[in-house]
């Protein structure tokens, strides 16, 4: 038992490092891009480009890690944590920047599914959905301290600081990842099982969860609290607050879901995230606050119940492929709502973001409540 602590507790510390090596460059990469020639919309883009690459190549790396070893595959993507920000340093112009967004995205890619699938495979029976809260909450954490780190680092030594800073973190976390070993589950490469309806929508929950959040967190406070005055700090600080207000709703999300079902906890953290971003329809920074802590909590609630709703309707061999899905909806979300909301932003403003991104929101959750017939509360695999 010990033992599987101390190989889970790596494993929340990779998560948490990966994490905050990825985030630490939310409050400056849209003003950044702009400094580079972008638009608010190519800002957009830019912002969640990490996430298009990540979105369109999750899946399959899953299915690689389930085939070649979670751990070697685990390994090569949080490399690339270490090599993908120092091309943010060399790009001379915002298309540059995007292509280095999108190497960032491949080492997401490679490093996500495969760590949360070692992190099932070392979960107890019946407590799937709390071990996937613990490496939400480490990753959140993470999601968390990087902006406020980017954003001091970025007002005090200069942007080109906050990318050698993503580099420095990356390493702090290989380090000790390289001593990890674990005997993991192998399955087969493909699609060698029926991914029904049930776990379809499944999928999709982490897309839902997740559009509004990205919306708000590394597009619109970079973006719009400038407008009203405020610097990197403040703009780390909120972003921080955020994913802090996410990370620690995490698990016990995932532990309530194991206990009620994950369908009622997928809707609340729907409709609470909804509120949240309706308020960001006030200039009061108080407003603006409740806005960024609601949605985090939202969004912490929703996406672990969402992971581990998939986790449930597949085969133990084929976790990485699951966490693959799920991550691919989540990553997708993260590129997809920043490049919208950076057109309607570019055509309408801001308000329309807002209102346009809670309506998105509310609107899922009521579709999940209609639709729960389609899910089953007990898993099919245990």
């Amino acid at each position: 038992m010990a033992g599987i602590h101390l190989r889970s507790g790596i494993l929340y510390f990779a998560g948490f490092v990966g994490y905050l090596a990825g985030s630490i460059v939310f409050p400056i990469i849209a003003p950044y891009s702009m400094k580079l020639g972008a638009n608010a919309f190519w800002a957009g883009v830019i912002s969640g480009g990490f996430a298009l690459v990540t979105s369109l190549t999750m899946v399959l790396f899953g299915m690689i890690a389930d085939r070649f070893g979670k751990y070697r595959t685990s390994l090569i993507g949080f490399s690339l944590f270490i090599v993908a920000p120092l091309f943010y340093i060399v790009s001379r112009n915002y298309i540059e920047l995007l292509l280095a967004r999108f190497l960032h995205g491949l080492a997401m890619a490679i490093f996500v599914p495969a760590i949360n699938a070692l992190v099932i495979d070392l979960s107890e029976e019946g407590r799937k959905g709390e071990a996937l809260g613990w490496i939400a909450t480490f990753t959140m954490l993470g999601y968390a301290f990087g902006p406020s780190i980017g954003g001091y680092v970025a007002e005090v030594f200069g942007v080109r600081e906050v990318f050698i800073s993503c580099s420095i973190v990356a390493v702090i976390g290989f380090v000790p990842f390289l001593l990890f070993r674990v005997d993991e589950r192998r399955g087969s490469f493909g699609f060698e099982f029926d991914l029904d309806k049930k776990a379809m929508f499944a999928a999709m929950v982490p897309f839902f969860a997740t559009f509004g959040s990205a919306v708000i967190s590394i597009y619109s406070i970079p973006l719009y609290l400038p407008r009203l005055g405020y610097d990197y700090r403040d703009i780390g600080f909120l972003v921080t607050f955020l994913f802090l207000s996410s990370a620690l709703v995490r698990v016990p999300a995932g532990k309530l879901s194991d206990s009620i079902g994950r369908l009622p906890v997928i809707v609340f953290g729907l409709v609470i995230e909804a509120i949240g971003i309706f308020l960001f329809l006030s200039q009061s920074f108080y407003a603006i606050a409740l806005g960024t802590f609601l949605t985090g909590l939202g969004m912490g609630f929703a996406n672990p119940a969402g992971f581990a709703l998939l986790s449930d309707l597949v085969s133990p061999e084929h976790q990485g492929f699951a966490m693959g899905a799920s991550s691919t909806s989540l990553q997708l979300a993260v590129f997809l709502g920043p490049a919208i909301m950076g057109y309607v932003t570019e055509t309408y403003g801001f308000s329309f973001v807002f209102i346009l991104s809670g309506m998105f929101t509310a609107l899922s959750a009521v579709v999940y409540l209609v639709l729960s017939r389609f899910i089953i509360n007990k898993p099919k695999f245990k």
